[in-house]
């Protein structure tokens, strides 16, 4: 039997630059935001983010008049985020606050009414032991009663069927940002463990000039993909109670043909 492989989880700690390049490539990448300050506005604060990066959801949650607190684990991603929040309005900025910690085990005084993993953090955590101590963490975070909201990628099985098909074929993602006068484009690679359910990506930035690469810097991610009722059963031997599975970011319903599952999730009290 193959062996789980670990997540490279220093990689913006060994790189800060990528965590300005995580905001330059998905500014334009609204459709998520709004859903989270919707759902933030729907069931309350404080909010708590696990895996909030640079503030991208957390920020807006707290310019909607909501309390929220973000933790983390990477230092240059945080760093970001504190530099956001002090340009912020003085009543942004007395909304909550950013906290370096694992979303695996950590704690606060307050409880929380909601907790939010968005852009699909819990597929960071390889390992079912680590998904299950994230996921009994932020229970214990929240309030008796209180909302779990987060979204993981559905997986297409027309690409896991074709997976060992051209797994070294370089893709365009469609993204890029501008970096001073050149243009910086993402390509990236794939390859899928079927055994493991582990995406290894190695994404590829590239310095464009006059429509050629003169640099190229390599972002490598593993994510663990996740099926419907996988996800069903980890939630429910965490502790909580589905109330909602949308498959997309206007609440429609899930089906096959899905790219995200985004699941909302209710503390339930029978959990010991």
């Amino acid at each position: 039997m193959a062996e789980p492989r670990a997540q490279d989880s220093n990689y913006y700690d060994k790189t800060p630059a990528a965590a300005v390049r995580y905001d330059r490539l998905h500014a334009d990448q609204v459709e998520d935001v709004r859903f989270y300050v919707e759902e933030a506005l729907r069931g309350g604060g404080p909010v708590l983010e696990a895996g909030c990066g640079t503030g991208r959801q957390k920020l807006p949650i707290a310019e909607a008049g909501i309390s929220a607190v973000g933790i983390d684990r990477s230092g240059p991603m945080l760093a970001s985020a504190a530099e956001k929040l002090r340009r912020a309005a003085p009543e942004v900025r007395a909304r909550g606050a950013f906290v370096r910690a694992d979303m695996r085990g950590f704690a606060f005084r307050r409880p929380f009414a909601q907790a939010f993993i968005p852009f699909r953090g819990l597929q960071a955590l390889i390992e079912v032991e680590d998904q299950l101590a994230a996921l009994a963490a932020i229970r214990v975070a929240l309030k008796p009663g209180g909302r779990l909201v987060f979204n993981v990628f559905d997986p297409r099985l027309d690409i896991l069927a074709g997976a060992e098909e051209e797994p070294g074929r370089v893709h365009d993602s469609g993204r890029s940002y501008r970096d001073d006068d050149a243009v910086v484009r993402e390509r990236f690679t794939a390859r899928y463990d079927l055994a493991l359910q582990i995406l290894d990506l190695t994404f590829i930035y590239e310095r464009m000039e006059d429509g050629v690469a003169v640099a190229r810097e390599f972002e490598p991610l593993a994510i663990r993909y996740f099926h419907r009722y996988e996800i069903e059963h980890l939630l429910a031997r965490a502790g909580y109670e589905v109330e909602a599975l949308y498959g997309g970011w206007d609440r429609e319903p899930f089906t096959e043909n899905g790219q995200e599952m985004i699941w909302v999730a209710r503390r339930s009290g029978s959990h010991s």
